[in-house]
Order: structure tokens, then C-alpha cells, then sequence
């Protein structure tokens, strides 16, 4: 071996072709995604519960709760992608990002004024955000580093999904029911 070469242990060749080195804070952020993610999509479940005993609502409209939630998937995937491939995966990050938080942040309003059609476009706007998260973060973490363990990287990401999933029914029967009967 040449003396200037450095040495190139199993374990340094192992992380290199997981992830070169210098992408490290972009991987752990696009992976917190999936956590979050997985958090609101099982809240809904919590939420038909307590909206059934809040708003006396009917089964059919129990079932808008999850309509309105897959509507925003549905209908914003595509133009997620769209706006991803012309300007790029930051603008699809902050976009979706942007959107949750605001569907988050309607939650409170809609809370003030017990308004159940509130709540369905809180939620809308929730999962209209997590479209473009989920667009983003899959392609993201998949370039993120050698084509050769994209698989890898996004199985390890993809593991938090779950993980957030648990969290959402968690928090949402300690806060959403606490103090109800």
C-alpha cells in the first residue's frame, strides 16, 4: 500500500457508502420527517372519537374526518411532485412544511369556536402539507448518497414512520382526552 493513501477500514467504508460524510445533518432532518408524519396519521382515529362526543356528529360525518385528511393526500401529490421537479426538493420541504404547521396552527381557532367543518380544513391542510413532505423526503433520502444503498437509507428512515405512528395515538389520548369522560 502506497504511504500516503489513508487506511480505509471496514467500519469508514461501511458509513462512506451509507452516507458520504458531510450529509449527515440533511439525512437526520429528512428522517425526522417520517416521524412526523406518521404522528397525524393516526391521530384521526383519536380525533372520530372525540369529535363523535363533541360535535354529536353522525357516522357518515366521522367518516369526513378521514375523507378530508386523504383528500389533501390525494389531491396535492401531484402538484407536490410538480413543484419538486421545477424547483427543486427545498422548495417542496418548506412548502409542506409551511402547510402543516398552518393546518397545526388552525387547530386552535377551530377549537375556540367548536366548529366541526373548521376542523375538517385544519385537517385538510395537515395532510395537504405531509403530501408534500412525503413527495420530498422519499427522493430526497434516496439521493441523498451512493445508489447502492439508497434502499438502505430509506428503510432506516422509514423505520421512524412507525415509530411516529405509536406517538400520534399516545399524545393524542393524553391531550385530546384528557379531561373528558
Amino acid at each position: 500500500m502506497h504511504p500516503s493513501l489513508p487506511l480505509r477500514t471496514a467500519e469508514t467504508s461501511e458509513i462512506s457508502s451509507f452516507l458520504p460524510k458531510g450529509l449527515m445533518r440533511p439525512f437526520i432532518l429528512a428522517t425526522g420527517l417520517f416521524f412526523l408524519w406518521g404522528v397525524p396519521n393516526n391521530l384521526n382515529d383519536v380525533l372520530i372519537r372525540q369529535f363523535m362526543k363533541s360535535f354529536a356528529i353522525s357516522r357518515f360525518q366521522a367518516g369526513l374526518v378521514q375523507s378530508a385528511f386523504y383528500l389533501g393526500y390525494f389531491l396535492l401529490a401531484l402538484p407536490a411532485g410538480l413543484l419538486i421537479k421545477r424547483y427543486g426538493y427545498k422548495s417542496g420541504f418548506i412548502t409542506g412544511l409551511l402547510c402543516f404547521g398552518l393546518g397545526c396552527m388552525l387547530f386552535w381557532p377551530a377549537a375556540m369556536t367548536s366548529s366541526y367543518a373548521f376542523f375538517l380544513s385544519a385537517l385538510f391542510i395537515v395532510a395537504s402539507g405531509l403530501a408534500f413532505l412525503e413527495t420530498a423526503a422519499n427522493p430526497f433520502i434516496a439521493q441523498l448518497g451512493p445508489a447502492t444503498s439508497a434502499e438502505r437509507r430509506l428503510n432506516f428512515s422509514q423505520a421512524f414512520n412507525p415509530i411516529g405512528a405509536i406517538s400520534g395515538v399516545l399524545i393524542g389520548t393524553s391531550f385530546i382526552f384528557s379531561g373528558s369522560s
